[in-house]
């Protein structure tokens, strides 16, 4: 099978293995079909032609610890745990390829997190997610050996797709498998990506190339912004017919339970503080840019330790905030 490939850029990605969530709301299926509205493409000029828009001015990155007002505390529910914190993004219309910013705040020394940004196909309604990962049970069946709880970051896509291939991370740190969770088959790759709290990661996911028979490999990337450097994570095979990216997009942070220490959280103040802020993103290469965003909590909820807040440069969200003395 021939593959015609369209690397313009490589960046740095980890991943892992096993890191859904164990909270609902986890949206499947047909779950972002928005209706596109007809946003034009074209403008005028005075001599009669038309010329494509000029693109929006580029996205800024958001900041460590910086100043927002969050909304109250998540009202308490009857399960001891953490709510998980949804932020949802609207397109204007079906769209080829994401990109953001995240700033993860806080390294918990424990305590297992992921920071992911949701996406599902027009036409199949299968859905995947890249992000990054605190304390996520890595494991390699090439490499058998003890559960690695580490950081990582991590390429899930539902269906699953017909072929993976790993990028930057090989060996020991990187792996490819088509897993089962939540009676839905995922492909997914996965490296360890050892990341550093307030460093600006930008993430990416589009098209890096096409077969004969026109199906698309869908490929993710990461930069650190702060230091420079830039790897691939790997791409996925997607059939042609799964169509373009939903014009709706959700970015989340929710805790893995248990990971790195499989003791039950017994009270809400167990689990582990964890902030970050989710950027502003574009699409089609910073190109299209979303409607404002739209966060809200998981219902039902657990532990009143969730919070949201709406920055200039995106979303900071939080889980297991504790108590003020």
């Amino acid at each position: 099978m021939a593959t015609h490939r369209n690397r313009a850029q490589a960046f740095v990605v980890g991943s892992t293995l096993f890191a859904l969530a164990c909270q609902d709301d986890f949206p499947l299926g047909s779950w972002g079909q928005t209706t596109p509205s007809s946003t034009p493409t074209t403008s005028s000029t005075a001599s009669g032609t038309t010329t494509p828009p000029p693109p929006p001015p580029p996205q800024p990155s958001p900041t460590c610890g910086e100043t927002g007002t969050p909304v109250p505390l998540t009202t308490s529910g009857t399960q001891v745990g953490t709510t998980n914190v949804y932020t949802n993004w609207t397109w204007p219309a079906p769209i080829d390829s994401l990109e953001w910013d995240l700033v993860i705040e806080t390294d918990p020394p424990n305590d297992g997190y992921y920071w992911l940004h949701q996406f599902s196909f027009v036409n199949s309604g299968t859905s995947g997610f890249p992000g990054l990962q605190a304390h996520g049970g890595y494991t390699d069946p090439a490499n058998p050996g003890p559960v690695d709880f580490t950081k990582m970051a991590v390429f899930w896509i539902s269906g699953p797709p017909t072929d993976a291939e790993l990028g930057d991370f090989t060996g020991k740190n990187g792996r490819k498998a088509q897993v089962t969770q939540y009676g839905v088959a995922w492909m997914t790759i996965h490296g360890k990506f050892d990341w550093s709290a307030c460093h600006v990661y930008h993430l990416k996911l589009g098209p890096d190339g096409t077969t004969d028979a026109g199906d698309i490999w869908y490929g993710a990337w990461i930069t650190d912004k702060t230091t420079g450097v830039q790897a691939f994570l790997g791409r996925m095979l997607i059939p042609a017919s799964w169509g373009q990216l939903q014009t709706l997009s959700v970015m989340e942070t929710t805790r893995i339970d248990n990971a790195a220490t499989d003791v039950p959280v017994v009270t809400c103040s167990d689990p582990e503080p964890a902030s970050a802020i989710f950027g502003m993103p574009t699409a089609n290469d910073g190109s299209v840019v979303p409607a404002a965003p739209q966060s809200r909590f998981a219902m039902p909820p657990r532990c009143a330790t969730s919070r949201y807040a709406t920055l200039p440069e995106g979303v900071r969200q939080e889980l297991g905030v504790r108590a003020m003395p």
